[in-house]
């Protein structure tokens, strides 16, 4: 696994798909989210549309840096998205957040406006006020943690339950699969804990938000039971010249049946000119 250390002495591990010639896209993952949440298939269909895919394990997840003092916000998170371009030697990229990762993606747009090339916003909203679950996520500070891999791999399907909808269904299968090998690369129930403070620390942004001047596309689904939808309506009335797709029956996740439509979007998006600001 390649690692970028930050100006800070941090270090952040990620992987890519696709060759260095190609246009790249940034994917930043969600609350408590290993890399391994964008799919490979999902990153290869990218990749067919021309695309060099770039994923990464934000800050005290997976095997990025750990900060057990936490007292950081999702700013700082975008600030290490950035590290991560210098690191890669990269001016600029189309970034693509989901969940928590949308917000450190707008995060990224507003600190770092020149580093963005086009923004897709997926399941997101722009504060936590906007998240049905949150009574759900702030339980998850005092609940019970697995204490072992064969708890973890039984409890990581349970726990993703609540994103599934009923027309799509969950590959739980896979769930398994990747419940393992999130064990393996490093579990450290401290770290999610430190990132739910930094979400809950965020503030509403929408005013700040009318100022982008960047391609962006929002997407979500009806049936999410996280992230209301309302998120991504509210997200199109005060991102310039944004576009909206709201997907009927799709939860708090990236269906495989929908990989094509979306990456498809994602694409388009991307190829927007910045003229139209």
């Amino acid at each position: 696994m390649p690692f970028v250390t930050t100006p800070a002495g941090a270090r952040i591990a990620w992987d890519s798909f696709g060759g260095e010639q190609l246009p790249p896209v940034v994917l930043v993952q969600g609350y408590s989210a290993q890399l391994l949440g964008w799919r490979p298939g999902f990153c290869e269909t990218l990749v067919a549309d021309g695309f060099r895919v770039i994923r990464f394990d934000n800050r005290d997840v997976g095997q990025s840096q750990r900060y057990p003092g936490g007292g950081y916000d999702l700013g700082d998170l975008a600030d290490d998205t950035a590290a991560l371009l210098d690191g890669l030697g990269l001016d600029s990229a189309h970034v693509v957040g989901q969940s928590m990762g949308g917000m450190v993606a707008q995060e990224l747009a507003l600190r770092h406006p020149g580093r963005v090339r086009s923004l897709g916003l997926v399941y997101t909203a722009p504060s936590l006020r906007y998240f049905r679950g949150r009574d759900e996520i702030l339980g998850r500070l005092d609940a019970p943690v697995p204490a072992t891999r064969e708890e973890f791999v039984a409890y990581y399907p349970a726990a993703e339950a609540f994103c599934r909808s009923s027309a799509y269904p969950q590959d739980v299968g896979w769930l398994i699969e990747v419940a393992g090998q999130i064990w393996d690369r490093g579990w450290d129930p401290g770290g999610p804990e430190r990132q739910l403070r930094a979400l809950l620390a965020t503030p509403d942004h929408d005013d700040a938000l009318r100022e982008l001047r960047v391609p962006t596309t929002i997407l979500a689904g009806d049936a999410d039971r996280l992230v209301d939808p309302a998120a991504a309506t509210r997200l199109h009335e005060v991102i310039p010249a944004s576009t909206l797709t709201i997907f009927p029956g799709m939860g708090h996740e990236l269906p495989k049946p929908l990989w094509g439509e979306i990456a498809g979007l994602l694409g388009a998006n991307a190829r927007r000119m910045v003229s139209e600001y």
